[in-house]
């Protein structure tokens, strides 16, 4: 089965490829500009705390080797389509049952993927999605705004201990902290059956995920990610999803429920 063509299916959304802002183009004060054009290349700036600041908005890098899939032939990031992608068939961890279930959403060509009925596409799927997302970052707290169902998480980072018996949530409750140059941001609390990519790796409420955000330079942002599920996995998974920033843009509203129209041709 062509793994792209699941992807693409599942993207029925393929709104994903960006469209003209409409917002007037406002130059990042965070970045250094010459003749118009901004530095990427420059130093990442820094908050008065001396730490990173990872504000701005951010688009997940496409995969380099990929191949063009979808209506709008768009090349999408190597991890929203498949979290293993870096592993042999053979080395994907997934426990028999959650073999099953992966396979049965591989059969079924993407048509049940949350983002195909406008439901939250959910952490970690949030880090490597092709739409724009905005880092806003204070000493205490990080908003990060997802321009996709207008969706958003916050990660505390005022020393708060885990929430005990977590009412589950498509993005978990999240904590951080920094690590030097690193911001660490540790979640739990997941709803049982979010989709960890597009072609439907699994998951349970027994999710745990570790981020790692770096800001390289001025323009590009890798996030290091780890998935451990012992529930649906034998052994942890890590993979960094790139990103580079969007110096004059912003974010749009978007609902997938306005105007849709593929609900109608599921079976």
């Amino acid at each position: 089965m062509n793994i792209a063509t699941v992807a693409a299916a599942a993207l029925a959304l393929s709104f994903v490829t960006q469209v003209d802002a409409q917002w007037q183009k406002v130059p990042d004060r965070n970045v250094s500009w010459a003749a118009g054009k901004p530095n990427l290349s420059g130093p990442a700036p820094r908050t008065a705390q001396r730490t990173p600041d990872l504000s701005g908005v951010w688009l997940a890098d496409p995969d380099p080797h990929g191949q063009p899939a979808g209506l709008e032939q768009a090349v999408f990031p190597r991890y929203m389509i498949n979290i293993a992608a870096d592993l042999k068939p053979e080395q994907d961890p997934l426990r028999p049952e959650a073999a099953k279930i992966f396979t049965e959403r591989l059969q079924r060509d993407g048509i049940d993927s949350p983002e195909a009925h406008c439901k939250p596409i959910g952490a970690p799927r949030f880090d490597a999605f092709p739409l724009p997302y905005k880092i806003v970052q204070t000493p205490s707290l990080v908003l990060i705004l997802l321009e996709s169902e207008t969706d958003f998480r916050q990660i505390f980072l005022d020393g708060r201990k885990p929430v005990e018996d977590p009412l589950p949530r498509w993005m978990g409750y999240s904590r951080g902290h920094w690590d030097g140059d690193t911001l660490v941001v540790d979640t739990t609390g997941f709803a049982d059956g979010i989709w960890l990519d597009a072609i439907g790796h699994p998951s349970t409420s027994q999710l745990h995920l570790i981020e790692r955000f770096r800001r390289l330079d001025a323009g590009h942002l890798t996030i290091e990610v780890t998935i451990e599920d012992p529930g649906a996995y034998t052994r942890a998974i890590t993979y960094t999803q790139p990103a580079t920033l969007q110096p004059d843009s912003d974010l749009l509203e978007y609902y997938c429920a306005e105007n849709e129209k593929d609900a109608q041709h599921y079976q």
